[in-house]
């Protein structure tokens, strides 16, 4: 497939295999982005589940690489994901800004 092709000349399996990719992406960036939010938070229960259950979900992703997932498990991680970064991103205190008289 050329770089100028219209998507309209694109097969349906090219199709998937670009939303696999691109849903692996999104799987990757929501991981980091828990990890950080984690990373900020204070010792707590809370935080110590989160980083265990981001632990594990890294080892999945990582596992990856040797066999690839079907576009059922990449769509139930991005889920399982997005809910602990979720979490984490509640569990990180916000800093109030004292405002200015």
């Amino acid at each position: 497939m050329e770089p100028g092709d219209s998507d309209e000349a694109r097969t349906v399996s090219e199709t998937r295999m670009r939303s696999a990719v691109t849903d692996r992406g999104r799987v990757e960036f929501a991981l980091n982005q828990a990890e950080s939010y984690v990373g900020r938070s204070g010792p707590s229960p809370a935080r110590r589940r989160l980083a265990l259950a981001l632990e594990t979900a890294r080892r999945t992703v990582d596992a990856w690489s040797l066999i690839a997932p079907t576009e059922e498990q990449v769509r139930f991680m991005l889920e399982h994901v997005l809910g602990l970064r979720d979490q984490a991103r509640d569990d990180v205190p916000t800093l109030r800004l004292r405002r200015s008289a």
